[in-house]
């Protein structure tokens, strides 16, 4: 059973045999508690944690941490789940919360504790390390799992990513978030915000996600938009999400046929559009399909199909092959007429995923290992099975694909060679002579250089699949300048990456007529000689040329700019208490019309839930109302509850269930509140406790964008709004325009 380093290099003080909980099954298994969250989490660390050690966090204050043992079922590891309990004081370096601030939840009271739950990476030496010392968003993210709950209920998944182990992934992110969010929901959590910037190859997914369907990949536990940057709202958010994944497929080619990746997202769109069975219309018809392509596996049993039997030793020589290899067009026939069940666009893909994975490989690969590769990019196992088992020595352009069995391991393998001498398969115009020496050499290069001036003028006269011709005009045109219509035929016929000058002419099928096309282009334009089988490459290419590919001014680059800046998420949970012998209330505090007016100038913060049985008195309310305010915010620590709003008069021996409705909301009344204290608000971080944000995008709260403050009026305004690049330094004086125009207006008026 192999334990996690960081489980194991600390003293845990063990008061009972430590339990171990599945992983899978631990989220189902907890208690669903009934009280706050303040209370639940008491008694869930009492029920699933192991007390360790007391850790010095932050430098100062003491902490209560707990381990909770996860048993990976599918391989025996085990890994602890730490629960840090936090203490806020004055003496806390850094005691308020910067993503509360940038979530919109600036105006909540501190907080007196707060827990954080963290899965450490494989191997980390010090798990407890402080993730928030500089109090800055700029976090760790190696965490399998970091959250952070504030005792009120409201809190924010930092990070969270997949679990690894000897390199063997063994655990995914979407196991690492439904365990969260069972956790949270037993817990009773009110609110958990994330910051969506989840990134893969480079790409931000909350863009993609978002386009495709219409909603984050966090969207699948119920996360929604919270709070955008830059002055975006929800309504921008979601008119820009709609706008994108309603871009007609067909308009994405007219508007981009002329640019440089206008030919290759034209490839890329008809390409997927052949191989899917429904018609692809709109940009997010076209990604959805390429992440489910991407991720899909069949799970249907494979229908055997007659192939020959692998004799032991089989292992025949490169020249015997190539006497009688089975091209392509005649393997797909053989193949579909031996009971094959997947289209065949389907079949020729995977050959040519197949291919390309030996190509650059570049060594035999043995089946299992060409089959877990090929599954990456294709999702069907039962089809990579059947294609393999039914190559034998296969032409695939310029290459032979045989298969063979190693005499060593007696292990089938495929290998790939290549018929051209030249390592890049680009054949010279000399080359041609050696094919059919029945024609001169110097009629064979002025024939090609013949169709290569033909395909230079339709390229420049006709943009349209940047100059592709189909073989019959380039044939007629041809036949104007070249009598020998036979001639004419043969090269054609042999012309595949052939070399002429400086550039190549290239010969392909256009997949939605299946005629046969040629084109010319520069030797140096390196994609276009890519083969491409790789979903995601294309998803990158998509992303890249397509969503961030027009030109700044377009509505396309303004939607994808939208969505980028709308990264926060939250998550809100309704806990509904199935029980006739308990209600939940919310106590809101409202005080009086002069700390409203010197004091308590934000938003009032949120109230504090309590649960209560329906038999409970007024009186009894007051009391409760008041522990609970006490046991949660540093600026009510002495706290007295005078009044229940609404309820004066009332007699306190009066029952609840006669006043109030179960899951309402109270407004308490009292005195006691420490004004003095620094631990008022979350959003509080000491460099202007009643700074104004008053931004020209539009931004009237500090959304975790780097800002900057103007010297004369002390407004904070976005540094990129005020023209200061991301990776450019804050100037040390700044003045906002406003009051630049309005010394100059004074200047000028004297």
């Amino acid at each position: 059973m192999a334990t996690l380093e960081a489980c194991i290099k600390n003293n845990i003080i063990r008061k009972r045999k430590q339990l171990i909980f599945e992983f899978k099954s631990f989220g189902k298994s907890v208690i669903d508690f009934s009280g706050p969250f303040r209370d639940n989490i008491r008694s869930f660390l009492d029920e699933y944690g192991e007390q360790i050690e007391q850790h010095q966090l932050n430098g100062s204050v003491s902490n209560n941490v707990w381990s909770t043992l996860l048993l990976c079922e599918s391989n025996g590891a085990v890994f602890p789940l730490y629960t840090i309990e936090e203490h806020i004081d004055d003496q806390l370096l850094h005691p308020f919360c910067c993503h509360c601030k940038s979530v919109g939840w600036g105006h909540h009271f501190v907080c007196k504790r707060r827990y954080r739950f963290m899965i450490p990476s494989y191997g980390d030496k010090q798990p407890f390390k402080d993730h928030d010392q500089k109090n800055s968003l700029e976090l760790d993210d190696s965490h399998i799992l970091h959250g952070l709950i504030h005792c009120n209920g409201f809190g924010h998944l930092i990070s969270i990513n997949k679990l690894e182990l000897d390199s063997s992934n063994f655990l995914a992110e979407t196991d690492v978030m439904n365990l969260w969010d069972s956790i949270c929901n037993s817990l009773k959590t009110r609110k958990v915000s994330v910051a969506d910037v989840k990134l893969e190859r480079s790409m931000e997914l909350r863009l993609i996600h978002g386009v495709a369907f219409q909603s984050s990949w966090f969207g699948n536990w119920g996360y929604k938009f919270c709070h955008g940057s830059f002055g975006v709202t929800e309504r921008k958010y979601n008119g820009a999400v709609r706008f994108l994944a309603q871009l007609h497929l067909d308009n994405i080619i007219n508007d981009l046929k002329t640019t440089y990746h206008g030919k290759k997202i034209q490839q890329i769109i008809y390409k997927y559009r052949e191989l899917s069975e429904t018609r692809l219309m709109s940009m997010s018809d076209l990604l959805r399909f390429l992440l489910e392509f991407k991720l899909s596996g069949d799970t249907e049993k494979q229908i055997p199909a007659p192939s020959r039997k692998v004799p032991k030793h089989e292992h025949a020589t490169f020249d015997e092959e190539i006497q009688n290899p089975k091209c392509l067009e005649d393997f797909l026939v053989a193949i579909m007429n031996a009971d094959c069940r997947w289209p065949q666009r389907r079949v020729e893909y995977s050959i040519e995923v197949m291919v390309k994975l030996l190509k650059q490989k570049n060594v035999a690969m043995s089946r299992h290992e060409l089959r877990e590769s090929a599954r990456q990019f294709i999702g069907d196992t039962g089809l990579i099975d059947f294609v393999l088992k039914s190559i034998n020595v296969l032409l695939f352009d310029n290459y032979i694909v045989r298969r063979v069995v190693n005499p060593f391991t007696k292990l089938v393998e495929f290998e790939i060679h290549e018929m051209g001498d030249d390592p890049k398969n680009i054949k010279s115009v000399s080359s041609l002579w050696k094919l059919e020496p029945r024609w001169p050499k110097q009629r064979l290069e002025k024939t090609a250089k013949v169709i290569a001036n033909i395909l230079k003028e339709h390229r420049i006269l006709n943009t349209r699949r940047n100059g592709a011709m189909s073989r019959k005009d380039l044939r007629n045109l041809a036949s104007k300048y070249v009598g020998d219509t036979g001639l004419i035929d043969f090269v054609l016929k042999s012309i595949d990456k052939l070399s002429i000058g400086n550039q190549i002419i290239t010969r392909m099928k256009n997949p939605l007529t299946r005629l046969m096309e040629f084109e010319i282009r520069d030797q140096n334009d390196q994609e276009f000689l890519e083969e491409d089988g790789d979903v995601y490459g294309d998803i990158c290419f998509i992303y890249k040329n397509v969503l961030l590919g027009y030109p700044t001014w377009h509505s396309v680059t303004e939607a994808s700019r939208v969505v980028l800046n709308s990264k926060y998420l939250v998550k809100e949970w309704e806990h509904v208490i199935k029980s006739n012998n308990l209600m939940t209330l919310t106590c809101r505090v409202l005080p009086s019309f002069e700390e409203l007016e010197t004091e308590l100038t934000r938003p009032l913060p949120p109230g504090e839930v309590v649960t209560v049985t329906p038999w409970m008195t007024v009186g009894k309310l007051r009391e409760v109302a008041q522990c609970a305010l006490r046991d949660t915010y540093c600026v009510m620590d002495r706290f007295v509850v005078s009044q229940i709003g609404g309820l004066k008069g009332i007699n306190d021996q009066v029952v609840l269930s006669c006043t109030v409705e179960a899951g309402a909301e109270v407004w308490v009344r009292g005195f006691g509140l420490d004004l003095g204290t620094a631990l008022r608000y979350e959003g509080y971080d000491g460099y202007a406790g009643e700074s104004r944000v008053d931004c020209v995008c539009g931004a009237r709260d500090d959304d975790g964008e780097r800002m900057v403050a103007c010297d004369e009026c002390h407004v904070w305004r976005h540094t990129r709004c005020c023209g200061i690049q991301d990776d450019e330094a804050a100037p040390v004086e700044f003045v906002c325009g406003d009051c630049e125009t309005k010394s100059k207006s004074e200047l000028l008026s004297q």
